[in-house]
């Protein structure tokens, strides 16, 4: 992993979501954060303990455990730009399907991504990796240069994320890790949305691909 890539961690909320933020190691404040989940408080307390100056909230995908803190830290950072993939609309927009009605309000994201754009953010370059399986509009980011993806909960360590829920589906699952862990170098740090970190090739061999 590139040593200018900063990676904080904060497992958050009742399920224990991996809440990540990113910053350029080599100077400058602007900041990135993932899947927001809960306790927004600590969240901002960790924003403002690393002089964080936040640009944007990716989400990978709309289930409330991963959006639940989005809202009080969109308030705090007006200007950050919500994230999240086009085919995740309907999920996140309906609380019926993410289940936010437990959290609170649903969320609006500011922009929907497609599969494949890459986005210059804290001097990084960072390629969004569509992966329906857990949910229609699951992502996974992927910085090529640091060598490391963030997963949401399409790759576990040992594991991945369950399909019952409303818009997964387990073929589409099996096809996102068939990409994933044969389309990515093995030493690919993988950060999930649970649990602790793996790389793809540690889930390559363990899941036979």
């Amino acid at each position: 992993m590139s040593e200018t890539l900063w990676i904080g961690k904060l497992v958050v909320g009742e399920v224990e979501t991996n809440c990540y933020l990113l910053k350029h190691d080599e100077g400058g404040n602007e900041a990135v954060l993932i899947d927001p989940g809960d306790e927004a408080e600590r969240i901002l307390a960790a924003l403002k303990k690393q002089g964080a100056e936040l640009k944007a909230i990716f989400i990978t995908h709309g289930h409330y455990d991963h959006t639940g803190a989005v809202l009080p830290i969109k308030n705090a950072f007006p200007s950050a730009a919500l994230y999240a993939l086009e085919a995740e609309k309907e999920l996140i927009e309906n609380p019926s399907l993410n289940a936010s009605f437990l959290e609170g309000a649903a969320i609006s994201p500011d922009v929907y991504l497609k599969d494949g754009e890459v986005l210059e953010l804290i001097g990084k370059k960072i390629r969004v990796i569509a992966s329906p399986g857990h949910t229609a509009g699951s992502m996974c980011l992927y910085l090529e240069e640091d060598g490391v993806l963030f997963a949401g909960d399409t790759i576990f360590f040992s594991g991945y994320g369950r399909t019952d829920l409303p818009t997964g589906d387990a073929d589409k699952m099996y096809h996102s890790l068939e990409m994933l862990l044969t389309g990515l170098p093995e030493e690919t740090k993988v950060y999930p949305g649970h649990g602790p970190a793996t790389t793809i090739g540690r889930e390559r061999s363990i899941e036979g691909f």
